[in-house]
Protein backbone atom coordinates (compact mmCIF):
# COMPACT_ATOMS: atom_id res chain seq x y z
CA UNK A 1 0.00 0.00 0.00
CA UNK A 2 1.98 3.28 -1.14
CA UNK A 3 -0.15 5.52 1.84
CA UNK A 4 0.70 4.17 5.01
CA UNK A 5 -1.72 6.94 6.82
CA UNK A 6 -3.62 10.10 6.37
CA UNK A 7 -0.26 12.40 6.93
CA UNK A 8 1.29 10.78 4.30
CA UNK A 9 -1.53 11.23 1.64
CA UNK A 10 -1.56 14.55 2.41
CA UNK A 11 2.55 15.31 2.53
CA UNK A 12 2.29 13.61 -1.07
CA UNK A 13 -0.99 15.90 -2.18
CA UNK A 14 0.78 18.68 -1.08
CA UNK A 15 4.29 18.05 -2.88
CA UNK A 16 1.20 17.98 -6.28
CA UNK A 17 0.10 21.39 -5.56
CA UNK A 18 -2.55 20.77 -3.10
CA UNK A 19 -3.47 24.34 -1.18
CA UNK A 20 -6.02 25.63 0.73
CA UNK A 21 -6.96 27.78 -1.96
CA UNK A 22 -7.21 24.91 -4.86
CA UNK A 23 -9.27 22.95 -2.35
CA UNK A 24 -11.28 25.60 -2.06
CA UNK A 25 -11.98 26.34 -5.90
CA UNK A 26 -12.21 22.33 -6.56
CA UNK A 27 -15.24 22.74 -4.03
CA UNK A 28 -16.93 25.47 -5.33
CA UNK A 29 -16.65 24.66 -9.03
CA UNK A 30 -17.38 21.16 -8.53
CA UNK A 31 -20.36 21.94 -6.47
CA UNK A 32 -21.30 24.81 -9.06
CA UNK A 33 -20.67 22.14 -12.04
CA UNK A 34 -22.80 19.29 -9.59
CA UNK A 35 -25.75 21.67 -9.79
CA UNK A 36 -25.93 22.41 -13.24
CA UNK A 37 -25.90 19.07 -14.62
CA UNK A 38 -28.44 18.17 -11.30
CA UNK A 39 -30.72 21.26 -12.75
CA UNK A 40 -30.57 20.10 -16.53
CA UNK A 41 -30.99 16.71 -15.84
CA UNK A 42 -34.28 17.23 -13.48
CA UNK A 43 -35.60 19.63 -16.29
CA UNK A 44 -34.59 16.45 -18.99
CA UNK A 45 -37.01 14.41 -16.97
CA UNK A 46 -39.90 16.70 -17.33
CA UNK A 47 -39.26 17.40 -20.89
CA UNK A 48 -40.31 14.30 -22.28
CA UNK A 49 -37.73 13.70 -25.08
CA UNK A 50 -36.68 10.85 -23.29
CA UNK A 51 -39.45 9.17 -22.63
CA UNK A 52 -37.98 6.12 -20.45
CA UNK A 53 -36.79 8.58 -18.25
CA UNK A 54 -39.60 10.80 -18.12
CA UNK A 55 -41.96 8.11 -17.78
CA UNK A 56 -40.20 6.90 -14.63
CA UNK A 57 -39.84 9.98 -12.64
CA UNK A 58 -43.32 10.85 -13.26
CA UNK A 59 -44.32 8.04 -10.73
CA UNK A 60 -42.63 10.34 -7.96
CA UNK A 61 -45.34 13.32 -9.98
CA UNK A 62 -48.47 11.74 -10.89
CA UNK A 63 -48.87 8.79 -8.36
CA UNK A 64 -47.08 9.61 -5.19
CA UNK A 65 -47.17 13.26 -4.98
CA UNK A 66 -49.42 14.61 -7.43
CA UNK A 67 -50.26 18.40 -7.65
CA UNK A 68 -53.26 17.43 -5.70
CA UNK A 69 -52.41 15.41 -2.98
CA UNK A 70 -50.49 15.90 0.30
CA UNK A 71 -46.69 17.23 -0.15
CA UNK A 72 -45.78 15.37 3.06
CA UNK A 73 -46.33 11.95 4.99
CA UNK A 74 -45.17 10.32 7.69
CA UNK A 75 -42.99 8.05 5.51
CA UNK A 76 -41.60 8.83 2.09
CA UNK A 77 -43.43 7.29 -0.88
CA UNK A 78 -40.37 5.53 -2.78
CA UNK A 79 -41.08 5.51 -6.59
CA UNK A 80 -38.30 2.83 -7.37
CA UNK A 81 -40.61 0.19 -5.63
CA UNK A 82 -40.28 -2.74 -8.00
CA UNK A 83 -37.95 -1.08 -10.28
CA UNK A 84 -34.41 -1.09 -11.16
CA UNK A 85 -32.77 1.00 -8.46
CA UNK A 86 -29.65 1.46 -6.26
CA UNK A 87 -31.14 1.95 -2.61
CA UNK A 88 -33.54 4.63 -3.81
CA UNK A 89 -32.38 6.34 -6.73
CA UNK A 90 -33.95 4.89 -9.86
CA UNK A 91 -32.28 4.19 -13.05
CA UNK A 92 -33.31 6.90 -15.00
CA UNK A 93 -31.33 9.20 -12.33
CA UNK A 94 -28.08 6.74 -12.22
CA UNK A 95 -27.68 6.27 -16.07
CA UNK A 96 -27.26 9.81 -17.02
CA UNK A 97 -25.43 10.74 -13.72
CA UNK A 98 -22.81 8.00 -14.74
CA UNK A 99 -22.13 9.25 -17.86
CA UNK A 100 -21.62 12.86 -16.50
CA UNK A 101 -19.38 11.47 -14.10
CA UNK A 102 -17.60 10.00 -16.75
CA UNK A 103 -17.43 13.00 -18.75
CA UNK A 104 -16.15 14.87 -15.96
CA UNK A 105 -13.54 12.47 -15.30
CA UNK A 106 -12.09 12.72 -18.74
CA UNK A 107 -12.48 16.65 -18.90
CA UNK A 108 -10.00 16.50 -15.40
CA UNK A 109 -7.66 13.52 -17.06
CA UNK A 110 -7.54 15.66 -20.03
CA UNK A 111 -6.69 18.83 -18.76
CA UNK A 112 -3.50 17.91 -16.26
CA UNK A 113 -5.25 18.45 -13.10
CA UNK A 114 -3.32 17.24 -10.76
CA UNK A 115 -4.71 13.86 -9.10
CA UNK A 116 -5.60 14.88 -5.66
CA UNK A 117 -7.54 17.19 -7.21
CA UNK A 118 -9.36 15.14 -9.02
CA UNK A 119 -10.06 13.18 -6.20
CA UNK A 120 -11.59 15.59 -4.78
CA UNK A 121 -13.75 16.80 -7.34
CA UNK A 122 -15.19 13.66 -7.84
CA UNK A 123 -16.16 12.84 -4.59
CA UNK A 124 -17.81 16.21 -4.70
CA UNK A 125 -19.59 15.38 -8.22
CA UNK A 126 -20.62 12.33 -6.47
CA UNK A 127 -21.69 13.30 -2.94
CA UNK A 128 -23.24 17.02 -3.54
CA UNK A 129 -26.14 15.51 -5.45
CA UNK A 130 -26.54 12.24 -3.20
CA UNK A 131 -26.83 14.61 -0.51
CA UNK A 132 -29.08 17.35 -2.57
CA UNK A 133 -31.33 14.95 -5.26
CA UNK A 134 -31.58 12.06 -2.83
CA UNK A 135 -31.21 12.37 1.12
CA UNK A 136 -32.53 16.08 1.32
CA UNK A 137 -35.28 15.98 -1.71
CA UNK A 138 -36.85 12.63 -0.29
CA UNK A 139 -36.72 14.57 3.38
CA UNK A 140 -39.00 17.40 1.68
CA UNK A 141 -41.61 14.66 1.77
CA UNK A 142 -41.41 14.01 5.30
CA UNK A 143 -43.24 15.78 7.93
CA UNK A 144 -41.14 16.68 11.29
CA UNK A 145 -38.12 16.58 9.73
CA UNK A 146 -35.78 17.89 11.82
CA UNK A 147 -34.07 20.94 9.35
CA UNK A 148 -37.82 22.34 9.22
CA UNK A 149 -36.92 22.61 12.94
CA UNK A 150 -32.97 23.19 13.66
CA UNK A 151 -32.25 27.27 14.58
CA UNK A 152 -28.96 27.27 11.76
CA UNK A 153 -31.15 25.75 8.59
CA UNK A 154 -35.17 26.48 8.99
CA UNK A 155 -35.20 29.28 7.40
CA UNK A 156 -33.15 27.90 4.22
CA UNK A 157 -34.79 24.36 4.30
CA UNK A 158 -38.41 25.67 4.85
CA UNK A 159 -37.65 28.51 2.00
CA UNK A 160 -36.43 25.39 -0.68
CA UNK A 161 -38.75 22.29 0.41
CA UNK A 162 -41.81 25.63 -0.79
CA UNK A 163 -39.92 25.63 -3.56
CA UNK A 164 -40.24 22.32 -4.23
CA UNK A 165 -43.85 22.43 -3.69
CA UNK A 166 -44.11 25.00 -6.05
CA UNK A 167 -42.63 22.64 -8.97
CA UNK A 168 -44.73 19.52 -7.98
CA UNK A 169 -48.20 21.96 -8.19
CA UNK A 170 -46.96 24.01 -11.41
CA UNK A 171 -48.45 22.60 -14.48
CA UNK A 172 -48.70 23.95 -18.22
CA UNK A 173 -51.16 23.46 -20.45
CA UNK A 174 -48.92 20.64 -22.29
CA UNK A 175 -48.66 18.65 -18.90
CA UNK A 176 -45.43 19.90 -18.17
CA UNK A 177 -44.28 20.19 -14.52
CA UNK A 178 -41.88 23.56 -15.70
CA UNK A 179 -40.85 25.70 -12.64
CA UNK A 180 -38.11 24.74 -9.57
CA UNK A 181 -36.03 22.22 -10.73
CA UNK A 182 -33.27 22.47 -8.16
CA UNK A 183 -33.83 21.20 -4.70
CA UNK A 184 -31.82 23.24 -2.19
CA UNK A 185 -30.51 26.32 -3.96
CA UNK A 186 -32.45 27.46 -7.11
CA UNK A 187 -29.44 29.79 -8.66
CA UNK A 188 -29.62 28.11 -12.21
CA UNK A 189 -33.42 28.31 -12.02
CA UNK A 190 -33.15 32.07 -11.70
CA UNK A 191 -30.78 32.20 -14.50
CA UNK A 192 -32.65 29.97 -16.66
CA UNK A 193 -35.81 31.68 -16.33
CA UNK A 194 -37.89 28.35 -14.23
CA UNK A 195 -37.90 30.12 -11.22
CA UNK A 196 -41.53 30.58 -9.68
CA UNK A 197 -41.51 31.45 -5.64
CA UNK A 198 -45.77 31.09 -5.67
CA UNK A 199 -48.00 28.56 -5.88
CA UNK A 200 -49.98 29.20 -8.88
CA UNK A 201 -53.87 28.52 -9.48
CA UNK A 202 -53.91 24.22 -9.82
CA UNK A 203 -54.23 23.83 -13.88
CA UNK A 204 -56.56 20.76 -14.00
CA UNK A 205 -56.29 20.90 -17.94
CA UNK A 206 -52.47 20.58 -17.72
CA UNK A 207 -52.93 17.85 -14.78
CA UNK A 208 -55.69 15.77 -17.20
CA UNK A 209 -53.42 16.02 -20.22
CA UNK A 210 -50.25 14.84 -18.11
CA UNK A 211 -51.98 12.15 -16.65
CA UNK A 212 -53.36 10.56 -19.66
CA UNK A 213 -49.79 10.96 -21.44
CA UNK A 214 -48.50 9.04 -18.69
CA UNK A 215 -51.33 6.50 -18.36
CA UNK A 216 -51.72 7.10 -14.69
CA UNK A 217 -54.96 5.63 -13.06
CA UNK A 218 -57.11 8.42 -10.74
CA UNK A 219 -57.79 7.58 -7.15
CA UNK A 220 -61.21 8.40 -5.70
CA UNK A 221 -62.30 11.97 -5.89
CA UNK A 222 -63.37 12.13 -2.55
CA UNK A 223 -59.45 11.15 -1.32
CA UNK A 224 -57.91 13.35 -3.94
CA UNK A 225 -59.73 16.32 -2.58
CA UNK A 226 -59.57 15.28 1.00
CA UNK A 227 -55.48 15.80 0.04
CA UNK A 228 -56.10 19.55 -1.26
CA UNK A 229 -57.33 20.72 2.04
CA UNK A 230 -54.33 18.87 3.81
CA UNK A 231 -51.91 20.56 1.31
CA UNK A 232 -53.71 24.23 1.49
CA UNK A 233 -53.19 23.61 5.65
CA UNK A 234 -49.49 22.67 5.44
CA UNK A 235 -49.15 25.83 3.35
CA UNK A 236 -50.90 27.96 5.83
CA UNK A 237 -49.11 26.24 8.60
CA UNK A 238 -45.43 27.47 6.72
CA UNK A 239 -46.52 30.98 6.53
CA UNK A 240 -44.37 33.67 8.14
CA UNK A 241 -46.64 35.04 10.94
CA UNK A 242 -48.44 38.46 9.84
Amino acid sequence: MKYASLATWIQDATANGLTIRGVLATLVLSVVVAELFGYALHRLMHSGRIQFISRAHMIHHLQLYAPDQAMRGAVYKDATDGRGALGNIGVEWLAPSAAILAVCWVALWRSGVAWPYQLLALVTLIGWPLFMFSYLHDRMHLQKFWMARAPALKIWFRRARRFHDVHHRSLSDEGRMDRNFGIGFFFFDAVFGTLAKRHRPMNWRGYRVAMRRHHVDVDSTSTRFADVHIAIDERIEELPPA
